[in-house]
């Protein structure tokens, strides 16, 4: 469709145009009238004519006169076709038929259909499994050594991102050699993938075991059974009895014999693995048939695990239900680090408060990590008890935690007892005992830097939040930091002897133990708050769960793994060379300079062969290795951490080395990745037989602009000369006629 108009753009409102035409009209008129009347001939209203003519032309011009032509432009919708040339569609499954002929006869019959369906409203476009857009005929052989499904539809919908495509139709066995797991990558595609499928193959005569992925198990205790689910598939064969093993780097930790019938088959094994120390580990299952068995690549799958030490054995004394020990004692319960044991005192209002039985015994104080000592007076502990508590501070890697309170640091508080030694802070034994009103903590130099108090890697803008976020409502008022501790956190606007009120303060005891000391009483807010205007807590989280690690002399780097693997690359090819990186990541307080770092290639007939490690001279942590696939596959790259013959730590990686041998090691098609990427893009896969039915599927998207084209008159020379033409003729008639 075409629409034409003609335009005068300076002409917006016809009155100031039609007034100076006419103010012109009349000066021409009456100054050529004179002329006229002097000369007597009627020559003068000839050059009349020709002035007012030069005239017309110029306001024309001034007028810009533009001519606009509207044209609909119809651009065709695209279809992007993936047609697979990897040597797995050189395969014949039945007949004489390759898996490419077929491929290539539906590509064929899909545009056939397309063009009797949507005519010139769709157009085909066709790529190969690299994502190389075909010009002409489709290539008769299918060569491409290797096969990513994922990135061939990524490539496809970048290069096509610029046309209205209407979608991606793959055309594949759904063989994929890179070993990806899943697709989930594809799901943000903005178009649809439509995948044509071959069945399902397989010979029934021959054997292959498969694991699926490995789900990640719970995190675990050390010296406790961890669970390991293993999903196995057998396609084929006779009935057949396998072995399930479960590698820790070159350790065989666990094993079990699986029966299996004929045919096909799923069944979950449930391999038990009982870890003699922390640390985090990546357990390899496998699984191996007593019958020969020709694809291999598909027996394996790892996982990582996670093996915590001890829990945090944690005894929390409390004198009585308050805001504080209700929020605490719920946040300890759900931490499944701890083991908490709580000795709650009962309080009758009609009689005076009794204690319970003696608790803190030397027996159960070895039994502990932490002592929590909430809203108590100091005379809820005995002496016996005191002292035990003192002598079991001069122990190694003890803490102890005191909480503010109007009992605890009041006229009966911890000033009064034995406990007032190891307190980091001068306890006061008069009034004033507590200060009420709301205030934000203010972190010290030290406390920017302590662990408890890390919400980020940005340690001023921690400290930002915790002036804005950390509120409390009172505290209970201590004096000054003895020599020796060290002062975390602050009231800013209160003062005891001359320097800030402390909040958070703590001092080291005996042998490399804690006491900690804070003089709030409601953290609480700090979840309960946020809760009610639709935040998270995690300020109230974080704080207790760095503050009782730290104590426990567990960091936050605990879970960090003591082995790193990684290759220069993911994928390689036969003869070239594959750089091998392992990195031991020591902890805080655990040296690995003694340790040995050892690492083992395992081919994909699963061969191992160790390889020799070199030592980087620049950074003492970081060992090299390298060495040279001759054949293709999936290589597992395995690194190990000993230390006085004690494996410490192991991790694995894998390497794909790309070659023909892997393209055809595996015969089977593979429908289940190409539902996978349908269904993740909203698409649909349909039988490589039925092109018909992904044509019912597709709409053609065609996209429509308006071409726009302006032929501006008001600029043409043409209307210029005439001006010039007529003044000059008029101005030459009246020179001849002396009538100038």
């Amino acid at each position: 469709m075409i629409v034409a108009s003609f335009t005068l753009d300076s002409f917006v409102s016809p009155w100031p145009w039609l007034l100076a035409i006419v103010a012109i009209a009349a000066i021409l008129v009456a100054t050529y009238a004179g002329i006229v009347r002097r000369s007597g001939r009627r020559i003068g209203w000839m050059l009349l004519g020709l002035r007012s003519f030069g005239i017309l032309l110029l306001l024309l011009a001034l007028a810009k006169p533009t001519w606009t032509t509207t044209r609909e432009v119809v651009e065709p919708g695209r279809l992007a076709v993936i047609v697979d040339d990897s040597q797995s569609m050189s395969l014949t499954d039945t007949g004489t038929t390759s898996r490419f002929e077929q491929a290539t006869t539906a590509a064929q019959s899909l545009q056939t259909l397309a063009e009797q369906k949507f005519g010139s409203k769709l157009m085909l476009d066709w790529y190969d499994i690299q994502g190389r857009k075909i010009d002409g005929a489709l290539p008769t052989e299918a060569k491409a050594e290797r096969t990513d499904l994922g990135r061939a539809v990524r490539e496809v919908a970048s290069k096509a991102r610029s046309q209205p495509l209407a979608g991606i139709a793959l055309i594949s066995d759904g063989m994929d050699t890179v070993g990806r797991s899943d697709f989930q990558d594809l799901g943000n595609l903005p178009v649809p993938v439509y995948a044509m499928l071959f069945p399902l193959q397989t010979d029934s005569g021959t054997l292959d075991l498969a694991m699926r992925k490995l789900p990640v198990p719970p995190r675990a205790l050390v010296n406790n059974e961890i669970p390991i689910q293993v999903p196995l598939l057998k396609v084929g064969g006779s009935a057949v009895t396998a072995t399930v093993s479960l590698h820790r780097g070159t350790e065989v930790v666990a094993t079990q014999e699986v029966a299996m019938p004929a045919g096909n088959a799923d069944q979950l094994v449930t391999i038990r693995w009982t870890p003699t120390q922390p640390g985090t580990f990546r357990l390899t299952a496998r699984v191996a048939a007593n019958q020969p068995e020709p694809v291999l690549t598909n027996n394996a799958e790892a996982v990582d695990v996670q093996v915590d030490g001890e829990p945090i054995r944690i005894v929390y004394l409390e004198g009585g239900l308050r805001w504080e020990s209700r929020y605490l004692l719920d946040h300890l319960r759900n931490d499944p680090d701890i083991r908490l044991e709580t000795l709650l005192r009962v309080v009758n209002p009609e009689r005076a408060a009794t204690k319970l039985p003696e608790t803190l015994t030397p027996e159960r104080l070895a039994q502990t990590d932490i002592v929590i000592l909430g809203d108590v007076e100091a005379k809820f502990l005995s002496d016996a008890e005191q002292s035990a508590l003192l002598a079991w501070l001069d122990g190694k890697n003890h803490a102890l935690l005191t909480l503010g309170g109007y009992r605890s640091f009041g006229a009966e508080g911890w000033a009064t007892s034995k406990l007032a030694g190891v307190m980091p802070v001068n306890l006061p034994r008069s009034e004033p005992f507590q200060r009420e009103g709301r205030f934000s903590l203010t972190l010290t130099d030290d406390g920017r830097r302590h662990p408890a108090f890390a919400l980020s890697d940005d340690r001023t803008a921690d400290a930002e939040t915790w002036t804005q976020q950390g509120e409390l409502e009172g505290i209970s008022l201590v004096g000054t930091a003895k020599p020796g501790a060290t002062v975390l956190a602050v009231h800013p606007g209160l003062s005891v002897e001359n320097a800030p009120a402390v909040v958070a303060a703590w001092q080291p005891i005996g042998a490399g133990s804690k006491s900690v000391l804070f003089t709030g009483d409601t953290t609480w807010r700090w979840s309960r708050l946020p809760r009610l205007i639709g935040r998270n807590d995690t300020l109230y989280s974080r704080f207790w769960s760095q503050m009782l690690r730290w104590m426990a002399g567990r960091d936050g780097d605990d879970t960090r793994p003591l082995l790193r693997v990684a290759t220069d690359r993911v994928g390689y090819e036969p003869g070239k060379p594959v750089a091998v990186t392992v990195s031991r990541m020591p902890r805080s307080g655990n040296d690995l300079s003694d340790s040995q770092v050892a690492v083992e290639i395992r081919s994909p007939d699963g061969k191992p062969m160790p390889l020799t490690v070199q030592n980087s001279s620049a950074n003492p942590d970081e060992f090299t290795a390298q060495f040279t696939p001759t054949n293709g596959g999936r290589f597992q790259v395995g690194a190990t951490l000993t230390a006085a013959g004690k494996l410490l730590a192991n991790a694995d990686t894998e390497i794909l080395v790309q070659s023909s041998a892997l393209e055809l090691a595996d015969p089977r098609t593979n429908p289940a990745n190409l539902e996978a990427i349908a269904r993740l893009t909203r698409g649909k896969a349909v039988p490589i037989s039925d092109p018909a039915a992904l044509v019912n599927e597709l709409a053609p998207r065609e996209r429509r602009t308006m071409q726009v084209s302006r032929a501006e008159f008001w600029n043409s020379p043409v209307l210029f000369l005439g001006f010039l033409v007529a003044v000059t003729v008029e101005w030459l008639i009246r020179r001849r006629n002396h009538m100038v």
